[in-house]
Order: structure tokens, then sequence, then C-alpha cells
């Protein structure tokens, strides 16, 4: 039988996540006001490290125009709302494969 893990490690588990979190807060607000809700629902902020925005979409039509048609617009649009984070790279994946 594996030992209970310690108390510590556990609450830098939650600090770490909700710092996570927060961090992504910004562009998930960012893409409240550019995307319409019927496309907003689909989509999922993953991460963002080094400039790189990772959005996860859990629809192909979806993920199709965003990442061929809307990608650099996008881009650009959340550089604007989030000046103080700039994204130099933005990655969409197919719902499912984003489990950071």
């Amino acid at each position: 039988m594996k030992d209970p893990a310690h108390a510590r490690d556990f609450l830098r588990n939650i600090v770490r996540q909700a710092g996570k979190a927060m961090s992504r807060s910004e562009f998930v607000e960012a893409l409240d006001q550019i995307l319409p809700e019927a496309q907003r629902s689909h989509c999922q902020v993953v991460s963002f490290r080094d400039g790189k925005l990772v959005i996860e979409v859990d629809s192909a039509p979806l993920f199709a125009e965003l990442s061929g048609f809307r990608r650099e617009s996008l881009r650009l649009r959340i550089n604007e709302i989030v000046p103080d984070r700039k994204v130099a790279q933005l990655t969409f994946r197919l719902g499912g494969t984003a489990h950071v």
C-alpha cells in the first residue's frame, strides 16, 4: 500500500493549479470579448507559456475555421486586449488532445 501524501504537497498542488487558472483568466476574458457565445462555448484556454497560447476547440468545423482562417487576426486582437502578456504563437488543438 502506498503511503499517504503529505498535506504540504497536497496544498502546493492546489496553489499551483490556482496560479495556472489565474494566469489563463485574462485570455479567457479576451476570448469572451472576441468570439460570439456560440463559438466561445466550444473553446477552452489550456495554457500560456513563453508567448505560446494553446486553445482547445471541441468542434471540428470551428477548429478548422479558427486554425485555418482566423488564427492571426485572433492573435492580434488578443494582444490588443491583453497588452502586457503578448501572444507570439497561437495554437489550436482539437478537443480531447490537450490534457496538460
